[in-house]
């Protein structure tokens, strides 16, 4: 069971690292080349990546998925998906597990997904879906908000996602939280999971 569950998981960080990367590498360049003294980072290679997976899941790299919300803050709860994997055992949530603790500074991507079960009602309605990013290092501040407005039709049932991806820079102790709101539309199904977040150490300076 835990080896399925290990494959599951190496196949699914694997796909996002994979799209994330490639996607990171365009960013970066424009981000690099805007710094003074900036080094350029060079083509990824694919095959390294590949090799990289193979080995155990490292500080460097998590996959985080929904397991609640706070409806006193609005703050999702999270799981570490690869807990047991880790040869440390260090774990990169706070107590509540709201906030994600980060342990080395350096540069991170982020891709964070929400999904929202829409309920069907006998009347065509609107929804508004926020999706706000907490970053605390020195004192808590609002890193970015993404929303959107669905329209569901009378007597229909759907989903609807929020996305978001950053390349931040954090420091040691640097926490990150994720705000939802409505929250109480979030979709908690842990198989298969589609509200997550996923972490990469990609540097360990602009």
């Amino acid at each position: 069971m835990g080896t399925a569950r290990a494959a599951r998981a190496h196949i699914i960080w694997t796909s996002i690292a994979l799209v994330l990367i490639s996607i990171a590498s365009c960013l970066a360049y424009v981000f690099m080349s805007k710094v003074s003294g900036g080094q350029i980072i060079s083509t990824v290679n694919v095959s390294a990546i590949e090799s990289m997976f193979r080995h155990q899941v490292s500080r460097g790299k998590w996959l985080l998925k929904v397991q609640a919300c706070n409806h006193i803050d609005n703050r999702l709860v999270w799981d570490d998906e690869w807990e047991d994997h880790r040869n440390n055992g260090e774990s990169i949530l706070d107590h509540n597990k709201t906030w994600i603790v980060i342990r080395e500074k350096g540069v991170y991507l982020v891709y964070i997904q929400v999904n929202f079960a829409l309920p069907q009602k006998n009347s065509t309605y609107t929804v508004d879906l926020k999706l706000l990013v907490d970053l605390n290092y020195e004192q808590p501040e609002m890193f970015s908000a993404t929303h959107d407005t669905q329209v569901v039709n009378a007597n229909t049932s759907q989903d609807a996602k929020l996305n978001t991806f950053h390349l931040i820079y954090m420091q040691s102790t640097s926490q990150l939280s994720v705000r939802v709101f409505p929250s109480d539309l979030v979709n908690y199904e842990t198989r298969p999971f589609s509200t997550f977040i996923t972490i990469i150490k990609w540097a360990d300076n602009w």
